[in-house]
């Protein structure tokens, strides 16, 4: 998706000069905009720093004295020179920032897991004073390598921060552009950026901070049909013969004579009222199967038990890929997790569409999902169902099928739901599940290695088996194993 030319990523860190460039690609225009950028502010949290002590003024004044008592021209040219110096410099100080911009760009803003993109950081100078020393900390995501350079990690704030540094002369506009490798999952942040500079004579410091920020989203790896081992038609099972009578209940289409097996909720009790006999009200079928994918982000029976990050990762790209190839089979498909978003605290959903946008709005929840459980998967699946319409499919994604997820998934197809399970477990599940299509797909997590402490937290629980958990032998059910004939 995002792919930088060869030529640019084979020198990461080259300078592009521009000798009198004198726009930008946000200028500020007028005088309204030279004021407040002399006022300070297009940047916050200016401060000022400074070599130049009370001692260099006693300095000059001692000079100017010693060469008027002693009449000598050198000592008061020393002195004059001083107090210019000094002034001068203040006043570089002063203007340091006047004028002076920085950018970021990215060739692409959305990039798969794996991808590499074009980062661009531009500086511009438009003054008639030279940048001689310029230094840039800008905070990037620590997790996401920036060719060779270093991403430093501050311990305080948990921040990635990128440092370079810069000279530039009148009118000068400098890029440099870097390749950033894709290889975590997320919405990952840009900003904001801390500018530090000063006069040529190093007497006097500056910095300002440039509150622009940037989002970069990175989504889950998508896999294909053969690589998750479905069949390539009907890969969510086969469609009972009987679907297409499944009533839709929010699709009024008239009364009927009551039946036995009318619950009270079907009957329609003003027609009932007006023509003295029980009736209820018909409904027209599903006007078409809708999809809901159900993805658990816990990888152990008890989410409080804590994570494996490369399972759950697994887990996401599977749920992505069949939104994928539900959009590509134009199903509406919704999506729904016991995962939260960063700075939420209620479960992730998203109702069944049939809109354009609909797997760029899946891709960008699951790449935003954290691995933080706010209810175990058996809930969320009993409070989700009775939202759908009759003749939905339910696509559940799992790391592991331990017992009460199985029970759940048996009294919803009990209840008339069609269900089918994803589950990334050593084994496939031990105990029978009638109506069920189960694909079990451990070769898509064969190279994840259990680090020991979780082995020992798992012995000690005693609720699976290694690291993906079984169940209570029974009896085996009928799965479609890794490749589902």
């Amino acid at each position: 998706m995002a792919q930088s030319e060869p030529a640019e990523s084979s020198r990461p860190c080259q300078d592009e000069g521009h000798q009198g460039d004198t726009a930008d690609a946000s200028p500020d225009r007028g005088w309204r905009g030279i004021r407040e950028e002399l006022r300070g502010r297009r940047y916050l949290d200016l401060s000022k720093d400074t070599q130049f002590s009370s001692a260099w003024l006693l300095l000059g004044l001692f000079l100017s004295l010693a060469g008027l008592l002693l009449q000598s021209g050198f000592l008061r040219a020393t002195a004059a020179t001083l107090f210019v110096v000094a002034a001068f410099g203040w006043t570089w100080n002063s203007l340091s920032l006047f004028g002076l911009h920085y950018r970021r760009s990215f060739s692409e803003t959305r990039a798969f897991l794996g991808e590499t993109i074009e980062l661009t950081l531009e500086v511009s100078n438009r003054k008639l004073l030279p940048v001689t020393w310029l230094q840039i900390t800008d905070i990037f995501p620590a997790s996401l390598p920036v060719d060779e350079e270093t991403v430093r990690l501050n311990r305080s704030s948990n921040l990635g921060e990128f440092t370079t540094f810069w000279s530039l002369g009148v009118f000068q506009r400098l890029k440099r552009r870097f390749t950033v490798r894709c290889i975590q999952r997320g919405f990952h942040s840009y900003g904001p950026a801390v500018l530090s500079t000063g006069d040529g004579f190093g007497m006097f410091d500056r910095k300002g901070t440039l509150g622009d920020r940037q989002r970069l989203i990175v989504y889950p790896r998508l896999y294909t049909i053969a690589e998750l081992g479905l069949p390539a038609k009907d890969p969510f099972g086969g469609r009972d013969s009987r679907e297409h009578l499944f009533e839709d209940p929010l699709r009024t289409a008239g009364v009927r004579a009551w039946e036995p097996a009318d619950g009270l909720k079907r009957i329609h009790w003003k027609a009932t009222a007006r023509y003295q006999q029980m009736l209820s009200r018909a409904y027209l079928p599903s006007t078409a199967p809708q999809v809901l994918l159900v993805l658990n982000v816990a990888t152990f029976p008890r989410h409080w038990l804590g994570h494996i990050p490369e399972l759950m990762e697994r887990a996401i790209s599977v749920a992505g890929s069949l939104a994928a190839q539900c959009v590509e089979l134009r199903l509406p498909v919704g999506l729904v997790a016991n995962g939260f978003l960063p700075g939420s605290d209620q479960p992730l959903r998203l109702l069944p569409g049939r809109s354009p946008d609909q797997l760029v709005h899946i891709l960008e929840l699951l790449a935003a999902v954290t691995a933080f459980a706010t209810k175990p998967i058996e809930e969320l699946l009993l409070s989700e169902a009775p939202r759908l319409p009759w003749g939905s499919t339910l696509l559940v994604v799992t790391a592991i099928a331990h017992v009460e997820l199985l029970a759940t998934l048996l009294e919803l197809q009990g209840a008339g739901r069609k269900v089918v399970l994803f589950t990334l477990a050593e084994r496939p599940p031990e105990r029978a599940l009638p109506g069920i299509t189960v694909y079990h797909l451990p070769h898509l997590v064969d190279d994840i290695i259990l680090p020991q402490a979780m082995q020992d937290a798992e012995t000690i629980s005693g609720q699976v088996h290694r690291w993906k958990p079984g169940l209570q032998p029974e009896a085996r059910p009928e799965t479609k194993s890794d490749a589902a004939g």
